[in-house]
């Protein structure tokens, strides 16, 4: 055997990345560009309508790889709940419609009134159980997202990949997935075992970068772009693939003065770092012999 796989490494550009800049703009610069795949976020697919957003992938060739995002459901009860729920469902419909794999399922933090993680997961688990339904009738898979535990009081009580396994296990893997995220997860030692044991659980691979410190009072919006920071993003991104997974991996940056860079430029450095730091690495690796 002379390589692991025959497909190489395929880069989306996740919308968060180039957030300031409408999405009618973004997908023809990153059809300029070359790129083949986009992750797409609710709020500007709403802004311009499902119907445009349609015709412009269209017009640009590109596809969807994933839906951002839906949920925060573990710190809800009542009514709050029954608002989030809904949510999701919608969100699975609108994934529907703009030809997305996935929609992405972030946990919800913990309420003020129950810091307990085992109480939240059950809540989660619950709530989880009454949308995989829709998730099934649209065709379109749930991918929990563990975040950093940064995040666990606001964000996300489900914060390893292990977690998120066992949130999971109970439903079927071709509609409740993982979407798996460099910047929150590479920092956990069971990463690599962890992977492997997700298999075709995993739904999504998100990449980035980050290096300390982190800005204030907005951590999330540390990111970086792959290659200037400290993740070891070409060893993750192998585990991934030996994993199984083989679909399109998305660069998602939260940064405030990217974000002020010229669109093109924004771009322009996505492409880049992504094939020196993620595509080259891996293409190379397996195309050795094993």
């Amino acid at each position: 055997m002379t390589h692991v796989r025959s497909e190489t490494v395929e880069l989306s550009l996740n919308q968060a990345t180039t957030r300031p800049y409408p999405l009618t703009e973004t997908a023809e610069a990153a059809m300029q560009a070359g790129i083949r795949h986009i992750g797409l976020w609710i709020e500007p697919v709403e802004e311009i309508g499902i119907a445009r957003t349609r015709r412009l992938l269209a017009d640009t060739g590109l596809s969807v790889s994933s839906v951002c995002r839906a949920g925060f459901l573990a710190d809800k009860e009542g009514a709050d709940l029954r608002a989030a729920l809904e949510g999701v469902k919608r969100a699975l419909e609108l994934s529907r419609e703009v030809g997305s794999p996935m929609l992405t399922l972030i946990a919800g933090g913990l309420p003020a009134h129950d810091r307990s993680i085992q109480h939240a997961e059950v809540r989660l688990r619950a709530a989880i159980e009454e949308v995989e339904p829709y998730a099934r009738d649209a065709g379109v898979r749930l991918a929990l997202e563990p975040l950093h535990p940064l995040f666990v009081g606001t964000r996300s009580i489900v914060t390893t990949i292990a977690q998120a396994l066992q949130v999971t296990a109970d439903f079927p893997a071709d509609t409740v997935g993982l979407l798996i995220d460099a910047y929150a997860t590479s920092w956990d030692s069971r990463f690599h075992d962890d992977v492997l044991a997700a298999g075709p659980r995993i739904a999504g691979y998100q990449v980035s970068d980050f290096a300390l410190p982190l800005p204030v009072p907005e951590n999330m919006n540390g990111r970086l772009f792959p290659g200037d920071g400290e993740i070891d993003l070409a060893a993750l991104t192998a585990s991934i693939r030996h994993a199984g997974y083989s679909g399109p991996i998305e660069v998602e940056i939260f940064n405030e003065d990217i974000w002020k860079l010229p669109l093109e430029t924004i771009i322009k450095r996505t492409v880049s770092s992504f094939n020196r730091y993620v595509g080259e690495p891996l293409n190379e690796s397996e195309r050795q012999p094993a």
